[in-house]
């Protein structure tokens, strides 16, 4: 089974140009992409990638190349013309990786745009992991969440710092164990609030679609010979790979996507 994506339209047009935004999407509390096209009050329709879960091996059909590829004959199926690629966080390899296809195929490169980019590596997926599970601190004991992070650190601690070069067995068993804990999390959660059975598949399956979207973004690779608009917030630290920030913003990173100078930067950036 390959990964599975379909689309969310974030701005219909009128238009027969696309903007792609890449990121996992909403449901955390940072600003998102339908934050920023608010303020960009965009010509183009503008779409993002949903990601639906894998199958009991979160590896397979993890391959960037042939992800974006799919994107592109979506966009190419719906009669539209790529005008610009913004990849926030993880998604900006990714979104480096659409601008590189449409070149290698003959198409006009569009301005790509990364916003506080981030190298998906085994530091990175601990500290996501954290962030989930310390999302329900109101109802977990900080001995409960501790355990769990500990636990998760044996995993991610021996990812490294290139995901590509996991051999790709280890990388799934390594992502079953953090599917394997987070759902514990969950199913003491939903036990405590009396949930049924279905509220917690709905956690576990947009987790595994998490994991399978980080290993996506962690196999693609940052480096690409054409340019991109770098913004970054205050503290937000640029890896390797993704080129010079243009624009560092005194804004924090839950607010980056959602700041006003952001958007009139990004607009400059896709003319």
């Amino acid at each position: 089974m390959t990964m599975q994506s379909t689309w969310r339209v974030l701005a219909p047009g009128p238009s027969d140009r696309v903007l792609l935004t890449v990121d996992f999407g909403p449901g955390r509390r940072e600003a998102g992409f339908s934050d920023l096209v608010a303020n960009l009050a965009p010509e183009p329709v503008v779409w993002e990638p949903v990601f639906a879960p894998q199958t009991a091996d979160p590896v397979t059909g993890t391959d960037p190349h042939g992800c974006v590829s799919r994107w592109l004959d979506d966009v190419r199926n719906a009669g539209l013309e790529v005008c610009g690629v913004l990849g926030y966080c993880a998604g900006g390899a990714l979104a480096r990786q659409t601008g590189d296809l449409l070149r290698t195929r003959g198409m006009p490169e569009p301005p790509v745009v990364l916003l506080d980019p981030s190298h998906v590596d085994g530091d990175l997926i601990q500290e996501l992991f954290a962030t989930s599970v310390q999302g329900y601190a109101e109802l977990l004991s900080e001995d409960q969440i501790r355990a769990a992070l500990a636990a998760a650190a044996g995993f991610t601690g021996a990812l490294g710092s290139n995901i590509g070069t996991q051999a790709p067995a280890e990388l799934a068993e390594a992502m079953r164990s953090l599917q394997a804990l987070y759902d514990g999390v969950v199913q003491t959660v939903c036990d405590m609030l009396d949930a049924d059975e279905e509220v917690s598949r709905g956690f576990s399956e947009r987790f595994a679609a998490f994991l399978s979207y980080l290993v996506t973004a962690g196999r693609a690779s940052a480096a690409r010979g054409g340019s991109a608009t770098v913004i970054v917030s205050g503290n937000h630290h640029l890896p390797d790979g993704f080129g010079v920030e243009k624009h560092r913003l005194p804004v924090s990173r839950a607010a980056l996507l959602a700041d006003p100078a952001v958007a009139r930067i990004v607009a400059e950036a896709l003319r």
